[in-house]
């Protein structure tokens, strides 16, 4: 009879401290809730229900053709299929060159492979824009100004953070694996691209959420390198947008009364992290928990 009144103890204390937790979490959770909320709302009102007091949070009517509206008012499909361009071959080159050069740190053995790996992560820590003139200087020298080539190029050489978390995943992997594919005359390379990276799942999803949200949200390089209209990002055509509604680059005032499609596209436009956040945000974490625990 005690053990059971132990056991029903214990059990609501887990429940209250659970619903405690759940509390404290949503609470903390406000004010990152709350902008996204008000995004949606204002991407959805009618020019007159935008400036209303008391705010009005669900509008009547709904309007989606703020959608269209902003969609059309630039050239936000040429945009798109440039940001694409720059977002998916970038993140191709992070996944894999990334994975090999963390395979060849965590199992391969070479002469000076620790030293080199410190040095590798020596890089993040120096700050971006301490690089950065010298980059452009390198990248107009070579002529790629005004191209699409300082945007992709760079990614087939490695990232310093990618290459951590997947050696650190790696670093989980039973040892025999290499052992077993040498027995079945697999080269380094066969094994690799057989044995380790099919098991990559995990790590190889969370690298590529990371890629696509900084490349696709990526705003300052864009503008660095990329000074021809027909070559703009998505995050640069708003960039171009906001101008227009504020009177910097068109009608003064205009922000009064089409602040609704600002919002709109700005939806629009942050709608494919959202969607990939949520699609693969179990392997996200999954990654996170089993690689770091093991250097």
């Amino acid at each position: 009879m005690a053990i059971r009144q132990l056991r029903q103890s214990i059990k609501v204390q887990n429940s209250v401290t659970r619903m405690l937790t759940y509390v404290l979490l949503s609470a903390f959770s406000i004010p990152f809730v709350f902008p996204l909320l008000w995004l949606v709302s204002t991407a959805l009102k009618t020019p007159a229900q935008v400036y209303v007091s008391p705010p009005i949070w669900i509008p009547n009517p709904i309007r989606l053709q703020n959608f269209v509206e902003a969609w059309t008012a630039a050239p936000f499909t040429r945009f798109l299929m440039n940001s694409m361009f720059t977002t998916f071959i970038p993140m191709a080159g992070d996944v894999f060159v990334s994975a090999m050069v963390a395979y060849s740190f965590a199992r391969v053995r070479w002469p000076g492979r620790d030293q080199v790996f410190s040095l590798c992560l020596a890089t993040m820590i120096l700050p971006g824009v301490v690089t950065l003139i010298p980059t452009f200087i390198m990248f107009s020298k070579l002529g790629w100004v005004n191209t699409f080539k300082p945007l992709i190029v760079p990614a087939f050489f490695g990232n310093a953070f990618y290459i951590f978390m997947l050696r650190q995943f790696m670093l989980t992997l039973p040892s025999g694996l290499e052992e077993a594919a040498k027995i079945d005359g697999a080269s380094t390379f066969q094994t690799f691209l057989q044995v380790i990276l099919p098991l990559m799942g995990p790590a190889l999803a969370t690298v590529a959420i990371f890629s696509f949200m900084a490349r696709w949200n990526d705003f300052f390089a864009p503008m660095i390198y990329l000074h021809r209209p027909h070559l703009k990002t998505l995050t640069l055509g708003l960039a171009t947008f906001e101008s227009m509604l504020t009177g910097t680059g068109g009608t003064p005032g205009l922000v009064s009364t089409r602040l609704h499609l600002l919002m709109a596209i700005t939806l629009l436009i942050n709608l494919p992290c959202i969607a990939v956040f949520l699609v693969f945000q179990k392997y996200f974490v999954r990654d996170v928990i089993l690689s770091g625990f093991k250097i």
